[in-house]
């Protein structure tokens, strides 16, 4: 019929829909990268191990491509450095932080 939909549109009326950020959560990626940094300082300084066999080992446990983790390492570098330079925990300190890993 002619003029169907404009007879229509007069009658009902559109709710705007919200946009709703899909996706991850920024706080879950910062908590995650947060282990992620301690975990490393546990591979290089505690564990003596490579720089690609900690990346190796990262990648498994935290299910993330090599390259995703060494990209998260470097827009944390700051963090990194206090946490190898600065904060050095002991494995004590990082069961307390985190008891689910086996350190």
């Amino acid at each position: 019929m002619r003029g169907q939909q404009s007879l229509f549109n007069s009658f009902v009326t559109k709710q705007e829909e919200k946009t709703v950020r899909k996706g991850r959560s920024a706080d879950m990626i910062a908590l995650r990268d947060e282990c992620l940094l301690y975990r490393y300082y546990y591979y290089i300084k505690l564990q003596g191990r490579r720089y690609d066999v900690a990346i190796q080992e990262l990648s498994k446990e935290f299910w993330v491509k090599e390259s995703n983790i060494i990209y998260r390492m470097q827009c944390n570098t700051s963090r990194l450095e206090q946490i190898m330079k600065q904060e050095q925990p002991a494995i004590k300190q990082l069961r307390q932080q985190y008891p689910w890993w086996t350190w």
